[in-house]
């Protein structure tokens, strides 16, 4: 069925929405799978825990010069705690990735009932109400958090990691990722709102954003 055709300004406005979002999704989908790796460091961290806790060993290595996260040693403790660091950075940069792929816990029984257009709207509506706002709120708050970790050279009270703060800054910085994916998928949903014919099918639509 050949495709009505649409006045200039809306298939101006849904190009340029298009080109303003792929970027932003993009490269939300680029980190989600750098980050997806992280899974490998998490298990190596565990099965290096679980071994040496079997041997008894606590210190693996220790040096003169302070290195960043380690400060003067490599104990048990220090791998125990990095594999939460790491699962803390997997779970942060990994939303922004699961919000692309439609991936994420909906608690909603008429979202999926609705035509592509209603939930281009819904979608537009909750991000910019609600996840847009909420993430940059929570960024903007915890960077006192953040600067009173550094301020103070919080680390490890068990012989673990050091520069507690690298990994409390991962917090805002992670929820500011999310909120430009966000405005990513609005940019998306709006594109579809200017031309119809970009509301594809699910399948569809996530090759589109991938391309």
């Amino acid at each position: 069925m050949p495709r009505a055709s649409l006045a200039p300004w809306r298939e101006r406005g849904g190009a340029v929405c298009d080109g303003l979002a792929r970027p932003l999704v993009g490269l939300g989908l680029w980190v989600g799978r750098v980050t997806s790796w992280l899974v490998l460091l998490v298990m190596l961290a565990v099965l290096i825990t679980v071994t040496l806790n079997a041997l008894g060993i606590n210190q693996i290595a220790a040096w003169q010069n302070d290195v960043l996260l380690f400060g003067q040693a490599l104990t048990i403790n220090s791998v125990t705690e990095l594999q939460w660091h790491l699962f803390g950075i997997l779970t942060l940069f990994g939303g922004t990735y699961a919000l692309h792929h439609d991936s994420h816990v909906r608690v909603d029984l008429i979202y999926q009932k609705l035509s592509p257009r209603g939930r281009a709207i819904v979608d537009i509506l909750g991000h910019v109400v609600f996840l847009i706002p909420f993430c940059l709120l929570v960024a903007w708050l915890s960077r006192h958090f953040v600067m009173m970790s550094y301020v103070s050279g919080e680390q490890s009270n068990y012989g673990g990691l050091t520069d507690r703060y690298l990994i409390k800054a991962m917090l805002p910085i992670g929820l500011v990722f999310l909120a430009l994916g966000a405005l990513g998928q609005v940019l998306h949903n709006l594109a579809g709102l200017f031309d119809p014919a970009r509301l594809a099918p699910a399948a569809d639509a996530k090759e589109a954003l991938h391309g």
